[in-house]
C-alpha cells in the first residue's frame, strides 16, 4: 500500500509537471484548453499508475492537441470502481480489455459503446502458455500435475483466452497440482521465473519481456486485439466524431510507434463477440445480443470459438453488407447443442458437415443451399481437396498395430458418432472390410477432433478417427511425428451450409447467390477453403439414407 501511494504522488507530480510543461510550450493552446471541461479517460490498473501514464501520455496529448481540450487519465481501483464512475458520468472515455468491454457493456447496454480498436503491433496479441527454461516441459500436456498461474478472472489475456484453450484441448484447472490467481500478469512471469509456479498464462507482450530472463512460450493462441477505445452517452455526437476522426486521420507514425499499434481501425460491438462465447462456454453468462434485423448462422463447432470467428466471421460480415442484414456466428459448445439449436428453428441458416445435416433434416425442414469445396492440407499445399473429404485412421508409430485386422477388440476413440469425418467415413470403410464398429471395438465418445489426437497421443486410445483435416489444424498440441495413418476411410459429400429458418425466400435465394459466387479470396483464405458449389437435395440421398 506505501508503495502504491509512492507511486500514486509520482504520477501526480508527472502529471503536473506535464501539464506546466505544455503550458510553457504553448500558452495560445492552453487558453483554449480552460474553456473547456476535460475528457476523462478511465483505466483499470492491470500495471503500476507510472507504468500505466507512460503508456497512455502520447495518446492523452495527442487527444488534447487534436481536441483543444485537457485529457485526464484516471486509474479505477478495480472493476467496480471503474463501473460506478461510468453509471455516475465521471469519465468519457475507456481504454479496456475485450472481457472487460463486454461485462460493462451487458451491465450498461445504452450507455457504453465502442469507438476504435488496435490492429498490429504489440495491441493486438495473443494469450500465451509460459514456462521456465529448463523445466522439462514442451508442450501443454506436460505440465498436467505441476502448479498454474493464472491472472484476473476478468482479464482476456491472462485468464478468460487462457481456460478456453485449455478446454479446447481437453484439460481442466482440476488436472493441475494448484492453481493461483496472481492478478498480474508481471506477478505471473516472476513466479514462475522464481520457481513458485511451473506455467501461467499472459498475454504475448508481457511473455516476450521476460525471455532473455528465462521464460519460454509453449503455446498460442489466436491473436486479438489487447485493448479498445469505447466511449460513455455523456459525450455529445460531434465530440465522438472529432475523437474518432483525430485518431483515425491524423494519428502520425510516431503516436502509433509510442503505442505499438500499426494502426487504428473503428470498432464494431460484434468485433467482440468470440469474447462472449468464451465466457458462456467457461461461466454460462450470454452476454451475446442479436437485434431485430439479426440474422443467426450457426456453425458446428469442429474448432475452438476464437478459430471458429477467425475462419467464417469476415464471410458473415460479406453477407451482411451484401444483403443490408447483420448476419452474425451462432457458435454451440458442442455437436449435440448444434442439433438441438438447429433441429428447432432457432436460427435462420447453418453450416455442418454432410452426417449432421442428414440427421437434422430427419427433424426439420433444413435445405442444403451450397457445398464446401476443398479443406485445410496435412501438407504445405494450402488447400486441397473437392466436393469430397474423408476421415483418418490413426495410432501412435510405437503400438503394435499395422493392419486392419489388428484393430479387433482395440479402443477407438471416435469425434462423435455424428461426425462425418471423426466416425461415418470409417465406419463405412470398415464396414466394407467386414467389421462392425459396436461389437468389434470399444468406441469412445471423445467429442472433438483435437481431443481424439491428443487421446491416442496420450495413450488413452489405441485408435483414433479425425478428420483427414484436423492433423494439420492440431499439429502444434502434439508431436505428430509419433502419430501414423493406418488407413483411410471413404470419401463423403464436403459441409453444405443449409437454409433452417427464414421465411425471407428472397433472401434465402441472394444468400445462395453471394456464397457460390464469392469475388474475395480473402474470405475464402480466412475459412480455408477453396470455394462454394450449388448443391441439390441430390448430394445427401446416401447420407439420408445411412442416418436411418
Amino acid at each position: 500500500m506505501k508503495l502504491f501511494k509512492f507511486l500514486l504522488i509520482v504520477f501526480l507530480l508527472i502529471s503536473l509537471s506535464c501539464s506546466k510543461s505544455s503550458k510553457n510550450e504553448n500558452p495560445k493552446t492552453s487558453s483554449q484548453y480552460s474553456e473547456g471541461t476535460s475528457i476523462i479517460i478511465g483505466v483499470l490498473p492491470e500495471e503500476s499508475p507510472k507504468v500505466i501514464y507512460e503508456k497512455l501520455y502520447p495518446l492523452k496529448k495527442f487527444l488534447s492537441e487534436n481536441f483543444k481540450r485537457p485529457v485526464l487519465i484516471d486509474i479505477a481501483r478495480d472493476f467496480k470502481d471503474l463501473e460506478k464512475k461510468i453509471k455516475e458520468d465521471k469519465i468519457n472515455l475507456i481504454i479496456v480489455d475485450p472481457a472487460t468491454y463486454c461485462e460493462l457493456k451487458w451491465n450498461m447496454k445504452n450507455k457504453i459503446f465502442p469507438l476504435i480498436k488496435p490492429e498490429g503491433g504489440i495491441a493486438e496479441t495473443r494469450s500465451v502458455f509460459v514456462t521456465k527454461q529448463g523445466n522439462n516441459i514442451e508442450k501443454i500436456f506436460d505440465s498436467l500435475g505441476k502448479k498454474l498461474a493464472l491472472g484476473e478472472e476478468k482479464s482476456s489475456f491472462s485468464y478468460l483466452i487462457p481456460l478456453s484453450m485449455l478446454r479446447d484441448v481437453d484439460i481442466s484447472i482440476k488436472d493441475f497440482k494448484s492453481v493461483d490467481m496472481l492478478q498480474k500478469e508481471q506477478r505471473i512471469a516472476l513466479s514462475i521465473l522464481i520457481g513458485n509456479h511451473d506455467i501461467g498464462a499472459m498475454s504475448e507482450i508481457t511473455a516476450n519481456k521476460y525471455l532473455k530472463d528465462g521464460l519460454k512460450i509453449i503455446r498460442y493462441s489466436e491473436p486479438t486485439p489487447r485493448f479498445l477505445i469505447a466511449y460513455i452517452n455523456n459525450l455529445k455526437k460531434d465530440e465522438v466524431e472529432t475523437i474518432k476522426n483525430s485518431i483515425l486521420t491524423r494519428a502520425d507514425r510516431e503516436l502509433l510507434e509510442a503505442i505499438g499499434v500499426e494502426k487504428f481501425s473503428l470498432a464494431e460491438d460484434r468485433d467482440f463477440d468470440y469474447i462472449r462465447v468464451l465466457i458462456k462456454n467457461l461461466t454460462g453468462k450470454d452476454y451475446i445480443d442479436y437485434g431485430s434485423k439479426t440474422i443467426k448462422v450457426a456453425i458446428l463447432p469442429l474448432y475452438s470459438p476464437l478459430t471458429i470467428y477467425k475462419r467464417y466471421d469476415p464471410l458473415m460480415r460479406y453477407l451482411s453488407e451484401k444483403t443490408g442484414y447483420e448476419f452474425k456466428l451462432v457458435i454451440p459448445k458442442n455437436f449435440e447443442e448444434f442439433i438441438n439449436i438447429v433441429s428447432q428453428g432457432k436460427v435462420h441458416f447453418s453450416y455442418q458437415n454432410p452426417y449432421v445435416f442428414s440427421i437434422v433434416s430427419k427433424r426439420y425442414s433444413i435445405r442444403p443451399l451450397a457445398i464446401t469445396v476443398g479443406e485445410d492440407c496435412t501438407t504445405d499445399e494450402g488447400i486441397c481437396g473437392n466436393e469430397k473429404f474423408r476421415g483418418l485412421i490413426i495410432t501412435r508409430k510405437d503400438s503394435n498395430i499395422h493392419k486392419l485386422t489388428d484393430l479387433k477388440g482395440k479402443k477407438i476413440m471416435i469425434v462423435s458418432p455424428t461426425s462425418a469425418g471423426g466416425y461415418l467415413s470409417q465406419k463405412l470403410y470398415l464396414e466394407k472390410k467386414g467389421f462392425n464398429l459396436q461389437r468389434d471395438f470399444k468406441l469412445i465418445d471423445a467429442k472433438r477432433q483435437e481431443k481424439v489426437i491428443i487421446g491416442v497421443y496420450k495413450g488413452e486410445a489405441d485408435v483414433g478417427f479425425i478428420r483427414e483435416a484436423a492433423l494439420s489444424v492440431w499439429s502444434n498440441e502434439v508431436d505428430i511425428s509419433k502419430i501414423k495413418i493406418l488407413d483411410y476411410g471413404d470419401y463423403l459429400p464436403n459441409w453444405p451450409f443449409a437454409v433452417v429458418n427464414n421465411q425471407n425466400k428472397e433472401l434465402t435465394e441472394k444468400v445462395k447467390k453471394l456464397i457460390t459466387n464469392i469475388d474475395n479470396p480473402l474470405i475464402l483464405k480466412k475459412a480455408k477453403i477453396k470455394a462454394f458449389k450449388e448443391a441439390t437435395d441430390e448430394d445427401f440421398k446416401i447420407l439420408k439414407i445411412l442416418s436411418n
